[in-house]
């Protein structure tokens, strides 16, 4: 008997190692596939990320770059609608000006905001309020006119914006160079 019974207890107990291998086994091959997706998902999510913030940078370029324009042109503009050279009001065309430039922007900026992170957020919040203090300055100027000119507070505002957009801009490649990993986004990006 007891030799039957010591081939049963090591049946049972090679029975219960084989059960342990083979849930260990299920267990790692599950967190590896896990792993795997969890990095996948963070290379397109820096790829999507990427395409957003270049997009958003050349929208953000070309507007400033055109509300820039405006302010250059805005005064022999003006002078030249007073004295009938020109057709067009230029309150109306900068009005049209900084409304497309918004719809633009928050176009690219929606797509940033909505993929993050949190960093990028307040770097984009600051863009934003830059803008809209340039458009601020603007449209100040358009309801005075070409005899009033108020570009003094231009050029304090451009400065904020260019900040606004280095700053950005660092907090970019702060986020893009963060390689994915199997734990998902580090704690110091939503920080």
């Amino acid at each position: 008997m007891s030799g039957t019974a010591a081939t049963i207890f090591t049946a049972i107990v090679g029975g219960l190692i084989a059960l342990a291998v083979a849930y260990i086994g299920y267990r790692t091959g599950r967190r590896q596939t896990t792993d795997q997706a969890t990095v996948e998902h963070g290379q397109w999510l820096r790829g999507q990320r990427q395409q957003a913030y270049l997009a958003f940078v050349d929208t953000w370029d070309t507007w400033a770059e055109a509300l820039q324009g405006l302010q250059q042109s805005w005064e022999p503009w003006v002078r030249a609608y007073e004295q009938g050279d020109r057709p067009d009001d230029p309150t109306e065309e900068s009005s049209r000006l900084l409304g497309d430039a918004w719809r633009a922007l928050r176009r690219d900026l929606e797509r940033v905001e909505l993929l993050g992170p949190q960093q990028i957020d307040v770097a984009v919040r600051a863009m934003v309020d830059a803008f809209r203090e340039m458009r601020d300055v603007i449209a100040a100027q358009m309801s005075t006119g070409a005899t009033c000119p108020r570009w003094d507070e231009w050029n304090p505002v451009t400065v904020r914006a260019n900040t606004a957009r280095l700053n950005f801009h660092a907090a970019a490649i702060e986020t893009l160079r963060q390689p994915p990993s199997p734990e998902g986004e580090s704690v110091g990006l939503e920080e």
